[in-house]
């Protein structure tokens, strides 16, 4: 699964991310509301987030309260966006996406969804059968300790294959961005805490620090609540309902 995380990482690369900052202070801001149709996300505590899952002719829209809220088309967007504050306070906003190319979005996400979501069921069940042995590590300190969670590492890879075969290493980029937020959801680990479990706190602040320059925050909790996230929440309702049915 090593192999497989550090995959899913390199994929995110060419990912667009851009920072959201005040136009006065210069400071960024956070959990600012991005967003068109069914589409969206928020600014993480850097002020930075993804854009990539929007497509090229979007109107992107930044929402946060106590600001103005702008609207900018997805290629006029660059590297930063600024916000100025207002001085009344704003409405809440709804958007409902009901168009062609809303319900294209969609079904595009609910596919990408319903291909990983299998993927993180099964690694959530290889952690919880694997914990009991990585907690009998404890005994055992340095060179030695590094060795066995390796191993265990390479069983977990091995049967995930074994299972799935090689198409989960061939993931596309968005695909693996979803799969990275539903191993969040279903072993309430960040991908930063299972690479540091499973290698060590280097390895986890070097792939941290390679995610957020490509707008990527592998430290960032799956929100069922918020965004995109919220979306994804309903997408899996869906599938269990249909289970429930059969």
């Amino acid at each position: 699964m090593y192999g497989i995380i550090f995959f899913i990482l390199f994929s995110l690369l060419n990912a667009k991310s851009i920072s959201v900052i005040d136009a006065e202070t210069k400071k960024p801001i956070e959990n600012v509301n991005i967003f068109d149709g069914n589409v969206g996300t928020t600014t993480d505590s850097y002020g930075m987030c993804s854009i990539e899952a929007f497509e090229k002719d979007d109107n992107i829209t930044f929402s946060m309260i106590g600001y103005d809220t702008v609207k900018l088309p997805y290629n006029d967007i660059v590297k930063s966006v600024y916000l100025r504050k207002q001085s009344i306070s704003m409405k809440p906003i709804s958007v409902i996406g009901i168009n062609n190319k809303s319900k294209k979005r969609y079904t595009r996400l609910e596919k990408n969804v319903r291909k990983v979501y299998p993927y993180a069921l099964k690694i959530s069940d290889l952690l919880l059968k694997y914990s009991p042995i990585i907690d009998g590590l404890d005994q055992y300190s340095g060179l030695i300790k590094y060795q066995k969670k390796r191993s265990i590492f390479s069983k977990i890879e091995n049967d995930l294959i074994s299972e799935y075969g090689y198409t989960i290493k061939k993931l596309r980029r968005s695909q693996g961005r979803i799969l990275i937020k539903l191993v969040d959801r279903e072993t309430d680990r960040t991908s930063f805490q299972v690479i540091k479990e499973f290698r060590n706190i280097f390895s986890a602040g070097f792939w941290q620090l390679t995610a957020r320059v490509f707008g990527h925050n592998l430290l960032s909790e799956y929100n069922p609540n918020d965004g995109e996230d919220h979306i994804i929440e309903n997408i899996i309702n869906k599938i269990k309902n249909e289970k429930r049915k059969t």
